[in-house]
């Protein structure tokens, strides 16, 4: 049932209940109002009899007088006046009224009884005077009346039952506007705009509704942007890959196989002489580990073997000896709070990426001789961003170095985009900024989940942040 429905439905029952409360209330005093009614006009009627009879007294011919009055009290509402011993008289005062009223109606009144009130004039008898009440007449005039008020009161309330339902259907046309705008955000379509027309409630639904079709369209254009950037991301790390693959590995794996070809060759040749064929296995080993070395800096970037197994501080100082191995000359120092709260493998995994990308762009292009690593937990230098999420514990990862800073114009790289992305998809706030000595500062605050609370969808995240 529609909303319009329901409420004219609603009106139209109260308006019918307080119809027939009213007239129910009506049938309820009808025998006590018939019964006060019939008392008082016996009451005047002796009074005007008996005043009538004094003024009958001295007169010269009361019984002619006394005709004419009669005469003129035969129309009389409410009581019939009549000589008693006046068979006609006495059938015409208990003649019914006539109207509509429903005899029951009369009846439910106590009857009142007829008085006689004898008529001496001068010494003369003239017989009595019968007083009658006539019920039927008050019941007529209350059966009027309930018909009436039914009348008029059914008219009202089908008036105000017409002008509601043209008010509710003025009221919800904005409603129906808002489902229109649904069904268009449904289809996929975000530029919509409900006019904030209404009552106040109804213009606040409509105004929420404009902000929440702005935010989707925001949204969607944001993921949207966001797929885009990812793509690119990909495919330029797998450009990396290929081109590190290629002049990393490409060259090494050509000396060996030309080693190989030598070593067989001498081989073949035969002799006593074992100096060549040794020092050719010796470049094959010294190759092979570089291979190797070359083989785990290209992993540690696609994904970092045993961050799960032994723990965060452990793989951060295993990564900053990976790096400090392939540049001798800088000096990278890690100080990682030991009463870290308990992470999660996703969050672990975020705080690893953004230490990993920060030392990596101060080496690239800050061309940095000190790298200062800290990672505690955040305290009261939590950041006041629209991602902070002050529910979790927040951890602060710093990376500082001597280098160059940053320069006016920052073009963010595909590092930095894909850990600042990594950052604030955690609910987290990432900032760069130029230290005061010299060098720049790589600082973000990053809110952790604890372990037991994280679910497959989360894992399936992580691997895909990996």
């Amino acid at each position: 049932m529609s909303i319009r429905f329901r409420l004219n439905a609603l009106f139209i029952g109260l308006l019918s209940l307080a119809l027939i409360s009213f007239v129910l209330v009506m049938f309820v005093n009808a025998g006590p109002r018939i019964h006060a009614e019939n008392d008082s006009i016996m009451r005047l009627a002796r009074e005007f009899v008996e005043t009538t009879i004094e003024s009958l007294q001295g007169t010269t011919d009361p019984g002619a007088r006394l005709e004419v009055l009669l005469e003129g009290l035969k129309d009389l509402r409410h009581v019939r006046i009549y000589r008693a011993g006046d068979p006609a008289a006495a059938q015409t005062a208990q003649q019914p009224a006539g109207g509509d009223a429903p005899a029951w109606l009369s009846e439910m009144a106590e009857p009142s009884p007829g008085v006689e009130i004898p008529v001496r004039v001068n010494g003369q008898d003239f017989g009595n005077l019968v007083i009658a009440p006539r019920a039927d007449h008050e019941a007529e005039e209350i059966w009027e009346s309930i018909e009436t008020m039914t009348v008029v009161g059914g008219g009202l309330a089908i008036a105000t039952v017409l002008l509601m339902s043209l008010l509710i259907g003025h009221l919800l046309k904005p409603i129906r506007t808002v489902g229109d705008a649904l069904m268009t955000l449904d289809s996929g379509r975000y530029d919509v705009e409900v006019p904030e027309a209404g009552p106040p409630e109804i213009a606040d639904i409509c105004r929420k509704l404009n902000r929440l079709a702005a935010t989707l369209e925001s949204t969607i254009s944001e993921n949207r942007r966001l797929a885009e950037r990812i793509i690119s991301v990909q495919d330029e790390e797998r450009k990396d890959l290929a081109r590190e693959l290629h002049d990393e590995l490409g060259p090494y794996l050509f000396a060996i196989r030309a080693a190989v070809t030598a070593l067989k060759t001498e081989l073949k040749r035969g002799g006593n002489d074992l100096t060549k064929p040794l020092h050719t296995c010796d470049q094959l080993v010294e190759r092979v580990e570089m291979i190797q070395r070359v083989n785990r800096r290209v992993l540690q970037k696609l994904r970092p073997m045993g961050l799960e197994e032994f723990g965060l501080k452990a793989k951060l100082k295993s990564l900053v000896a990976l790096m400090q191995e392939n540049h001798l000359e800088a000096t990278i120092n890690l100080d990682v709070a030991d009463d870290l709260p308990p992470c999660d493998q996703t969050s672990n995994l975020t705080i690893y990426r953004v230490v990993q990308e920060g030392v990596t762009n101060a080496f690239k292009h800050a061309n940095a001789s000190i790298i200062d690593i800290c990672v505690a937990p955040a305290g009261n230098q939590i950041a006041q961003s629209r991602h902070a999420d002050l529910q979790r514990q927040v951890i602060r990862v710093s990376v500082s170095d001597d280098g160059r800073g940053l320069p006016d114009a920052l073009k963010p790289s595909y590092g930095i985009a894909g850990m600042s992305e990594r950052v604030q998809a955690s609910g987290g706030e990432i900032r760069l900024t130029n230290r005061a000595g010299g060098g720049a500062t790589l600082e973000a605050w990053i809110p952790v989940s604890a372990p037991e609370l994280e679910t497959g969808t989360s894992r399936q995240q992580s691997t895909a942040l990996g």
